[in-house]
């Protein structure tokens, strides 16, 4: 359903997250497009300079990244978390190789690093805005119950429907 709505142009609280939104999906694509090329020359798994969980790790992002945007767009709570969830944990693997490998060796001389901890920081400052506007757009929908008609009959001290 949200889907439908934030498409909807009528809802103009939504603009800014349109936005929030298109600006994720191009930081999630560009990173899907990465991992890709990364598979496409070195195979699967093919981060053979760090330990297996870091490779597992980044090979997993080339599904983790367009899943966030496909939540984004269907289950926006869930997109946004796991957009958190993604750059956090990124970042600190990143960083953390970086660290360990980078500076002796300049594995990561191409400046993405810097590219991403932009991306994240993006990410971090702009998800409670977009959860707020989603709230308060979703909240002024009506809602609607469907009626249940249930007779309940006593006896003995259970409860039971006829």
């Amino acid at each position: 359903m949200f889907h439908k709505i934030l498409i909807n142009s009528r809802w103009r609280e939504l603009n800014a997250v349109r936005i929030i939104f298109a600006i994720y999906a191009i930081g999630f694509l560009y990173g899907t497009k990465n991992h890709i090329e990364d598979i496409l020359r070195d195979g699967l798994l093919g981060y053979h300079y760090v330990p297996f969980p870091v490779n597992l790790y980044w090979t997993l992002l080339t599904v983790l990244d367009p899943l966030a945007i496909i939540f984004l767009v269907f289950l926006p709570f869930w997109g946004m978390t796991l957009s958190v969830w993604i750059m956090a944990t990124d970042i600190a693997v990143n960083l953390s190789v970086a660290w360990y490998y980078d500076w002796p060796a300049g594995i990561f001389t191409d400046g993405r690093l810097g590219l991403q901890i932009a991306f994240g920081l993006f990410v971090f400052f702009t998800v409670p805005l977009a959860r707020r506007r989603i709230k308060k757009v979703m909240s002024s929908l009506p809602t609607f119950t469907l009626p249940i008609h249930c007779k309940f009959k006593k006896i003995g001290k259970k409860l039971s429907s006829p």
